[in-house]
């Protein structure tokens, strides 16, 4: 089967999820989409060093999100949601059923904020006005680790109960 990729859509732009990207655009002809407030982390070497990774300058965005957008991507269809905290443009994709968490939301854990851009205070907010409105049954897939459903969330992850 052969892919035609359209787009590249960055959850944020720490390097963890943005390492290849260049690789990647180059391969594909992609479209890259980020978030407007992420644009700098994009450029920014300084988590690469303190974490002793290599760092190769990305690609500029193609796209600016700035959330409410639809994607729309062959017969799938994504709302962005725009939920600062982890850094300042994260964004999560939400589709029928599903959510791409990206580093805002993660199997009983929740993005960290110690890093340039965090803050802990707009990451709860988030979570609680953009992710723990869904539907119990939406299914979680975090930028790392197993998926989880809002429902376990609500009822396990320690950062969100009691």
């Amino acid at each position: 089967m052969e892919l035609d990729i359209k787009f590249i859509v960055l959850t944020h732009g720490h390097i963890d999820h943005t390492g290849v990207l260049k690789e990647v655009k180059e391969a594909t002809g992609a479209e890259v989409a980020i978030h407007g407030d992420d644009v700098e982390h994009l450029q920014d070497r300084l988590v690469a060093v303190t974490f002793g990774l290599s760092y190769s300058t990305p690609p500029p965005p193609d796209r600016l999100l700035k959330g409410g957008e639809s994607l729309d991507i062959g017969d799938l269809h994504f709302e962005v949601l725009h939920t600062p905290g982890h850094t300042p443009g994260g964004i999560c994709l939400l589709g029928e059923g599903v959510v791409f968490s990206g580093d805002t939301l993660f199997n009983y854990g929740v993005g960290r904020t110690d890093l340039p851009g965090g803050n802990y205070s707009q990451l709860m907010n988030s979570l609680q006005t953009r992710l723990m409105t869904l539907p119990d049954n939406t299914i979680v897939y975090p930028g790392h680790g197993a998926a989880t459903t809002i429902s376990a969330e609500r009822k396990g992850n320690p950062f969100l109960s009691g």
